[in-house]
């Protein structure tokens, strides 16, 4: 059975096919009356299919090289400008090859003599082409520029938004009074029995609420750092359960890794939240490594049989959060046994 959202993923994707197609057949017509003066003739067929299968082709070129454009960088305009040359120049070395494999098939198709072949496509057929290029380039420059800039900048207006969201969400976690509640109490026991203790722990304390505060507002943090917050915050978890609960990270090197800030912590509240936990019967959590391009947090699946109310947002957050900015969502997978979040990190270049 399909997940809905992946039903209406195919959807938006088979209306997409359905626009292009829209796209050709008017583009097709348009360039009938242009070339031919009439819409019917003996290369209409060949000429849809050379305008549906270049607007498939350079819709999919036109995304990749666009969609990482952000119009709030300082040299947006600059790479706009790179990127639409570049693009076009692929566009017209692609659409030429493409002209020339479908004009072969059908010279060959027709039986005419091979000796006309390159006189033919150069004083005949290259006119038109170049014609129905130039006249498509006019038009789709304008059009592809416009839409990449509105596409881009809804995007970054839709991460604005979702980071409001984000930065309410987290602070309303963190700080929140059964948080604090349960901080406080474990920091009065300590505070007699074990003063040394009670004063890394109130260090830890600390330092979560700073990370919160120095990375609320970026996009990517460096996953070293997002570790030494997430020991910190397990650190307090910790004390309170005791051998009750485990944490295992199965990897070592961070260098040149980046990713969402707070997420793996997101992640780990709740697996602690979520699930019970005993001496028996204990929580293990563990986080490593699918790939070079996938951090994966797993934890055994023991239910609580009551939950406190939630607003279910925080994974729903996580995965705007990572396909607004790293153009992948999160997966989530849960068996009989196990509760797995996979979440997409980013390698840094620099």
């Amino acid at each position: 059975m399909k997940h809905p959202k992946s039903n209406k993923s195919l959807s938006q994707k088979l209306v997409w096919h359905m626009k292009v197609l829209a796209g050709a057949i008017l583009i097709t017509f348009l360039f009938s009356i242009i070339l031919q003066r009439k819409i019917f003739h003996d290369g209409l067929l060949s000429m849809f299919v050379i305008s549906f299968i270049q607007l498939e082709v350079f819709v999919w070129l036109g995304k990749k090289f666009f969609e990482s454009l952000k119009p709030d960088s300082p040299d947006f305009k600059k790479k706009m400008i790179i990127r639409l040359l570049q693009f076009y120049l692929g566009v017209l070395v692609i659409a030429l090859l493409m002209f020339i494999v479908v004009y072969t098939v059908q010279f060959y198709i027709n039986g005419e003599d091979f000796a006309h072949y390159l006189s033919n496509i150069i004083n005949m057929e290259m006119k038109g082409f170049f014609i129905a290029t130039l006249i498509g380039f006019t038009f789709g420059a304008l059009f592809f520029f416009y839409v990449s800039w509105a596409e881009a900048l809804k995007r970054v207006q839709k991460l604005k938004e979702e980071k409001l969201v984000f930065q309410y969400e987290t602070l309303k976690s963190q700080v929140n009074p059964h948080f604090l509640f349960n901080s406080l109490n474990s920091l009065s026991s300590l505070v007699k029995k074990d003063p040394d203790l009670s004063e890394e722990f109130i260090q830890k304390l600390s330092s979560i609420y700073r990370y919160i505060l120095e990375n609320k507002e970026k996009e990517m943090v460096p996953l070293s750092t997002e570790l030494e917050f997430v020991k910190n915050y397990f650190y307090l978890q910790k004390i309170r359960d005791e051998e009750k609960i485990d944490l295992k990270i199965e990897f070592s090197e961070t260098e040149n890794i980046l990713v969402l800030p707070v997420s793996l912590q997101l992640l780990i509240e709740n697996s602690l939240k979520h699930n019970s936990a005993t001496r028996k019967q204990p929580l293990e959590i563990v986080v490593h490594f699918e790939g070079l391009d996938k951090l994966v947090v797993r934890n055994n699946l023991q239910k609580k049989t009551q939950l406190n109310s939630s607003s279910k947002i925080g994974l729903k957050n996580l995965n705007e959060r990572s396909r607004l900015i790293l153009n992948h969502e999160i997966e989530v997978m849960e068996t009989e046994d196990e509760f797995v979040v996979k979440i997409p990190v980013k390698i840094d270049s620099k």
